[in-house]
């Protein structure tokens, strides 16, 4: 008997050849008295890479298939290794027209698409505790072509579990296939749950109309189209990095990199992100479907914290669960993989207490993991104002970061200039501050409110009525609203408030509460039959009953007391999953009540419960019962090892079940110990994955409540409107690229953003006014030596070439010019600081012996003036001489205000904006203003009208790291004839 369950294609001829192929199987059952179980278009989407036309389980075996509608001659590339990596055609045999056979959207042929689906179907095997006696090496992989056709080439005869067929010769396949893989009942009902379909409907009367689907056409810009291909043709391997900050962009560039890889013979293509919760996120805004990175690189054989010769306290030092890398030959060494969002994947260390992935630094991992030295290509299209997980400069768009990791000759980047075509909302608002990020400048920030798209929300009525109106009710479907706030203290206060006034259902967890997951974990499976569901970090939660508590005392060393663990059974609907699922999980109320994260001492105490889980599982699957041990004893390294190393490591696996002190000491090879660790680590790779997918505990959920969240969990979520709250906390700096990239990226999150407590930034924001005249006091200018662009004698070049401030240069000359005069040479110069230069001399008729001068200069506030020449040691030197030369040199002196410029330059950076309307609003008022003098830090103005004149000095910042670039420090005034021209001038300059 034949059970068929079908998901319904959106293509009419996979219908069709599903029908055609059901006939057959049919029949073929029917003579040979077969049972078995086909599966059309199964998917579950805790295993998307495995995405196979059909599953067909029955007497002979497994078989993976997928189904093309070609017919003619399939003409095969001619040897082996184009077989893998080549297109594969399709020739009409009247006119020899070719079409190329497509795989998908992800895969240069047909072979390349079902291997991958086979090592995707080989992990759901290993996972799955309840699969009996199914072996993945002996799953067959089958091509069905519609046909009739006809083969040129041939399948390499070295790919036994690979079959090309055309549909009239299905019969006889299956009459000839034989596997291990036989059929039982009870793998049937595994199969049914982890792949849910309808049951196949063979007669319909109603014909079903050919769709009309309209091809989609991709189209971008020429400029990055350019450098695609241009990345695309290249033989080698490489980086390309792509940056928009508008994800419509970067959406386009994703659809179109993957449509034009196979045009340039890539044979298979990912696409990834960076988690499974971002995937999400980027399905439900574009309907592309990419993978979390960490389920596909990390998760390796090598089971890392869990030595099983310690004892109870040495698993405590070993708390930290480390997820190792993946292998990666399941990706082709020619293979393309774009990462898009990848302004979240970031080379910083992540880790907790209790689980670390790969180093912790997932950039490096993806790199190390695709191998620097392959072939492969890597595409980053990310945002690059937006914010990371970990530090900016860690990101994987940054390429001081990727060039440390990888050859920087083989990187090439794109970046997308700003549309400044916004002048008002809130597009204005994100191009503002993806401009000053891009130029490393935080001296402004500005709303250009709306009231549209950036409304201003400062009335305490309207937030309370917007909070009312969003969240009175329990949500059945995601939220379309959120409250973003920076600090987690912020969001657990309006959580609460809203609990008590807009939802009312009191200060404890109840029913209607939204909820948000902070981890990933598998909805519990204890009978085997039920649908395998993931839950992922990001995903929300509608509670519809609290159910019993439990409790319980962990002993840890690090406590004097045991860490009461507390535990909340509760149901809840899945919102983000597909369906909408209910059904019952637990909580970790310690998680769940604490203001922040779990305390270190909590951290140890749920690993240890942990492991306490997996060793009583090793208690009750013992290996020496297990499936890895049978295949360790049927291994050709076992059959060749002495009688002595076999009863070893039988010794060696009865030890494993036995206290420390029962265990007996044996002595083996290096050998049968590696390839007994090597099954061992099977072993415990398979119950860990087991204890992970099915113990309700372990798998408890940490949880916050959900309709306030931080801006950081919100990063590419895509609100209908939000409530950002402006201020961070307390004491925090916002005149820097971390405040900014955080209101970017919460901006972001909403279509309609409602800003509370907006903070606002200008040049002059902390910039004092001095005017000294108004209580009498002149002040005179100091008096300096000062050298502007100094040109250098050449006979001096070499002997001031490590000299860079200008002023002491141009001093060391002057008074080396004096001194010449009377036979005193310039041997040297050298700084000794900031402040310090000194300059030696040779003295006539004195061959061991130099006269030694200070030269001292001023710091940055007076531009490093030099300030005076002293001398430090004359060695026989005629001091009369010498200090006449150095009064004659001081006597260059000048004031700040007397240097005048008839011609005088705006500075090209932020100032020039600043000036120019100085200078504007000054000509408005019939004041002619011009700079006088500029040096670094400080610029001298002299306004003037027909009575009147005024002198100032403005100061400002250029420092990145202190947060002073682009501020104005202090406007003080140096002279002014009246009281009249300063009244005029003020405003214009200090109210800007």
């Amino acid at each position: 008997m034949l059970e068929i369950l079908n998901n319904r294609t959106g293509n009419t001829h996979e219908n069709e050849q599903f029908r055609r192929v059901v006939n057959i199987i049919e029949a073929t059952f029917e003579k040979f008295g077969y049972n078995g179980l086909l599966i059309g278009n199964p998917f579950n989407e805790s295993y998307s890479r495995f995405r196979a036309d059909a599953i067909l389980y029955y007497n002979n075996g497994l078989i993976l298939i997928d189904f093309k509608n070609y017919k003619g001659i399939i003409k095969l590339p001619p040897n082996e290794n184009e077989f893998h990596s080549a297109k594969w055609h399709n020739e009409s045999p009247k006119d020899r027209s070719r079409l190329e056979i497509k795989a998908g959207a992800n895969f240069i042929n047909p072979f390349r698409q079902l291997v991958s689906y086979r090592n995707a179907f080989r992990e759901l095997i290993d996972k799955n505790k309840y699969f009996d006696g199914i072996n993945p090496a002996r799953v067959c992989i089958a091509n069905i072509f519609s046909g009739p056709i006809e083969i040129h080439n041939e399948v390499p005869r070295n790919l036994p579990y690979y079959k090309l067929i055309q549909e009239s010769d299905l019969g006889n396949f299956l009459y000839d296939f034989a596997s291990e893989n036989t059929y039982k009942e009870e793998n049937v009902k595994v199969f049914k749950s982890i792949f849910p379909a309808e049951e196949w409907i063979k007669n319909i009367e109603i014909p079903i109309p050919e769709p009309i689907i309209e091809k989609q056409i991709t189209e971008i810009d020429n400029d990055v189209e350019k450098n695609i291909v241009d990345f695309l043709k290249e033989k080698n391997g490489g980086i390309l990095v792509l940056e928009s900050m508008n994800a419509e962009d970067r959406d386009s560039w994703l659809r179109f990199i993957t449509n034009e890889a196979v045009n340039h013979n890539i044979p298979q293509i990912e696409k990834w992100s960076h988690s499974a919760r971002i995937s999400k996120k980027i399905q439900r805004r574009s309907n592309i479907e990419t993978e979390g990175i960490y389920s596909v690189i990390y998760g390796g054989s090598d089971i890392e914290g869990q030595n099983e010769d310690s004892d109870k306290e040495e698993l405590e030092e070993e708390l930290l669960e480390v997820i190792p890398l993946k292998s990666s030959k399941d990706i082709d060494e020619k293979a393309l993989a774009v990462v898009t969002e990848a302004h979240l994947v970031s080379r910083s260390l992540s880790q907790s207490e209790l689980l670390r992935f790969g180093s912790g630094r997932l950039l490096e991992d993806l790199i190390k993991f695709l191998n620097p030295e392959s072939n492969r290509k890597i595409v980053f299209i990310g945002d690059p104002y937006s914010l990371t997980f970990g530090k900016e400069e860690d990101s994987a768009l940054n390429l001081g970061a990727l060039s440390e990791l990888y050859d920087k000759e083989r990187i090439k980047h794109y970046r997308k200039p700003i549309d400044n075509n916004f002048t008002e909302g809130k597009e204005k608002l994100r191009i503002d501050l993806a401009t000053s990020i891009e130029k490393s400048l935080f001296n402004n920030l500005n709303y250009s409110f709306d009231e549209t798209t950036l409304i201003n929300l400062q009335d305490d009525n309207q937030r309370i009525q917007n909070l009312q109106l969003w969240f009175s009710k329990p949500f059945s479907n995601e939220p379309d609203n959120a409250v973003l706030f920076y600090s987690k203290k912020d969001c657990l206060k309006t959580n609460k408030w809203i609990k008590i006034h807009s939802i009312k259902n009191g200060e404890n967890l109840a029913f209607g509460d939204l909820l948000i997951v902070n981890n990933n974990v598998s909805i519990p499976d204890d009978s085997g039959f039920q649908i395998p569901r993931r839950i992922v970090n990001g995903m929300f939660l509608t509670v519809l009953a609290v159910k019993e508590t439990l409790q319980e005392p962990i002993k840890i060393r690090q406590a004097p007391i045991p860490i009461v663990l507390s535990f909340s059974k509760i149901k809840v609907k899945c919102l983000s999953l597909a369906g909408l699922p209910e059904t019952e999980i637990w909580l970790l109320g310690n998680y769940f009540n604490s203001e922040d994260d779990l305390t270190k001492e909590e951290q140890i105490a749920f690993r240890v419960f942990v492991n306490s889980k997996i060793n009583d599982e090793k208690r009750k699957q013992k290996f020496e019962d297990s499936q890895e041990y049978k295949q360790l004893l049927q291994d050709n390294q076992f059959s060749i090892l002495s009688s002595e190393e076999k009863e070893a490591i039988k010794v060696l696996v009865k030890n494993y079940n036995l206290p420390k002190e029962k265990k007996e000491k044996v002595e083996t090879s290096r050998n049968s110990r590696s390839l007994l660790a090597d099954y061992y680590k099977k072993y415990s790779k398979k119950l860990f994955f087991q204890i992970k997918d099915s113990d309700p505990f372990v798998n408890a959920v940490f949880v916050k409540y959900g309709w306030a969240i931080t801006v950081h969990k919100a990063i590419g979520s895509n609100y209908n409107e939000i409530i950002i709250k402006g201020h961070r906390k307390e004491n925090d700096g916002i005149t820097n690229d971390s405040y900014f990239r955080w209101l970017y990226s919460g901006v972001t999150a909403g279509k309609i953003v409602n800003i509370t407590s907006p903070k606002r930034i200008n040049p002059f924001m902390d910039c004092v006014f001095e005017d000294n005249f108004a209580s009498g006091v002149f002040i005179k200018s100091k008096q300096f030596l000062i050298f502007e662009n100094y040109e250098i004698e050449t006979k001096y070049a070499d002997k001031v070439q490590l000299i860079e401030n200008q002023n002491v240069l141009g001093t060391i000359c002057e008074i080396s010019k004096l001194l010449e005069q009377n036979g005193y040479l310039l041997e040297s110069s050298k700084k000794y600081s900031e402040y310090l230069t000194k300059a030696l001399y040779s003295i006539p008729q004195s061959e061991n012996k130099q006269l030694i001068l200070n030269i001292d200069n001023k710091g940055s506030k007076d531009n490093f003036a030099v300030g005076n020449i002293r001398i430090e040691n004359l060695n026989g030197a005629d001091e009369i001489i010498v200090k006449s030369c150095i009064e004659v040199c001081l006597g260059q002196k000048q004031s700040v205000a007397s240097i005048s410029d008839n011609n005088p330059k705006l500075p090209t950076d932020f100032r020039e904006e600043i000036y120019s309307i100085w200078i504007e609003s000054c000509k408005n008022e019939n004041i002619n203003l011009k700079i006088v003098q500029s040096h670094n830090n400080q610029d001298v103005f002299r306004a003037s009208s027909e009575k009147d004149n005024l002198t100032f000095r403005v100061w400002y910042g250029t420092s990145e790291n202190n947060h002073t670039k682009g501020f104005f420090s202090k406007i003080e005034v140096l002279e002014k004839t009246s009281e009249s021209i300063l009244e005029q001038i003020k405003p214009i300059i200090h109210g800007l």
